[in-house]
């Protein structure tokens, strides 16, 4: 069973760097759930060096931890659901600094493919 997230996770590697590092500066764990049982997690390190994606629970104690259905996160990633209407009606949860959660469309822009002009 192939997570969509797993590809968002894999494409966003390539664009986190010491810039976001500095925009962001926090620590993100994703708890990825599939019919409600958990079945991946992720960290997004954009607080230490150049910035890290990996696999797992976080090395360094996560400031904001998520967790969402695969299906709900690739819908917040496209813009077809709205991240304050996910977190009102229970699809997204957040723990910890509630407030990194705004930082987070950082992540978002990065997945999405960049226009050539």
């Amino acid at each position: 069973m192939g997570l969509k997230s797993a590809e968002f996770f894999e494409g966003i590697k390539e664009a986190v760097n010491a810039d976001m590092v500095k925009k962001v500066k926090a620590v993100f764990q994703w708890n990825i759930t599939q019919g409600g049982n958990q079945v991946a997690q992720y960290t997004v390190d954009l607080k230490n060096g150049n910035g890290e994606i990996y696999d797992g629970k976080a090395k360094k104690k996560a400031n904001c931890t998520l967790t969402v259905d695969d299906d709900d996160l690739m819908s917040l990633v496209s813009g077809e659901l709205d991240p304050m209407k996910a977190f009102m009606g229970g699809k997204l949860k957040i723990g910890g600094n509630i407030m990194l959660a705004q930082k987070l469309t950082a992540i978002f822009d990065a997945a999405k493919p960049q226009a050539k002009l």
